[in-house]
């Protein structure tokens, strides 16, 4: 009887060697730390999007905006073959988020004084710390779902979906936000009869400020007001990770993922086995489409 009372208050999790108990309740903590890390992520890219979306724009002398967006996925595509691995290991998935969270703060104090010497390493340090806090992200909520999977009794396959999809809810709504943020603080153009000179019509070698006035770049002051919120939100994402998120020693503190001990060339190599799957590959021109369409989007 006391057997029985015994596991009905408690759900076994095999972490170490020796045995670990949690209670029913554990499910509800796991689902707390999904959450808080949905809200940070979309709290931290409304600030990133909202600022993105505004660079060809408020930036566009000297194309300075779409050149900062090139070298921030330029650097993004070597962060992610060399960084992930080491910087997993040495600060755990918890911290890698916050302080990847933390490397998108220049791009956002560079708002204040744009040039070229202040940007572009601005975008660099965006590119180098997104490889790491993809990379943790992913395995935060593949190890939480195998925690969870052990103690609800259901499958992986089953829960990690859920949480995926709880993640992006909050992740999708930061370029809402972004947008509404971007929309209220700067102004409104006059109105003007500039349907002549839109489209077909428009003619590169007119100031645009004299055929749309809607083209003219925003007050420098309405510039900094942008820059200071989204950089305020930045930091309340990294001060939710830091005081909200549970570290995941609890449950992974002998998990052996699949790039463990492997370096950046190693697990490139790795990588690159996947394209013998023909799943892998007509995933790909899925994969490159979506990349060229926010490519197009950030930079029109």
């Amino acid at each position: 009887m006391e057997d029985l009372e015994k596991y009905s208050r408690f759900t076994r999790v095999r972490t170490t060697d020796e045995e670990q108990e949690f209670s029913p309740s554990e499910q509800w903590r796991i689902w707390k730390n999904i959450i808080v890390l949905g809200a940070a992520f979309m709290i931290h890219f409304t600030a990133f999007w909202g600022a993105s979306n505004l660079q060809s724009s408020v930036n566009a002398d000297a194309s300075l905006g779409t050149f900062t967006l090139a070298s921030i996925y330029g650097s993004l595509i070597l962060s992610n073959i060399f960084l992930p691995v080491i910087i997993i290991k040495w600060l755990g998935c918890k911290w890698a988020i916050a302080v990847s969270f933390m490397t998108y703060m220049p791009f956002m104090i560079a708002q204040f004084y744009p040039r070229f010497y202040t940007m572009i390493p601005a975008g660099l340090m965006v590119g180098f710390g997104g490889g790491p806090l993809w990379c943790a992200k992913c395995t935060y909520l593949t190890v939480a779902a195998e925690a969870f999977s052990k103690i609800s009794g259901l499958t992986v396959e089953v829960i990690l979906p859920k949480f995926y999809g709880i993640f992006f809810m909050f992740y999708q709504f930061s370029q809402v936000w972004g947008n509404l943020i971007s929309s209220t603080v700067l102004p409104e153009g006059p109105e003007s009869n500039s349907t002549d000179f839109c489209g077909s019509n428009f003619c590169p070698g007119e100031t645009v400020q004299d055929v749309n006035p809607n083209l003219a770049p925003p007050p420098a002051s309405k510039i900094n007001l942008i820059a200071g919120i989204y950089l305020a939100c930045m930091a309340i994402a990294t001060l939710i990770v830091a005081l909200g998120l549970d570290s995941l020693t609890r449950y992974n503190k002998d998990r052996q993922g699949s790039g463990s001990g492997l370096s950046g060339l190693k697990m490139l190599a790795v990588t690159l086995k996947h394209l013998r799957n023909p799943y892998q590959i007509l995933i790909l021109p899925i994969t490159m489409f979506i990349g060229a369409e926010q490519a197009f989007i950030a930079a029109d």
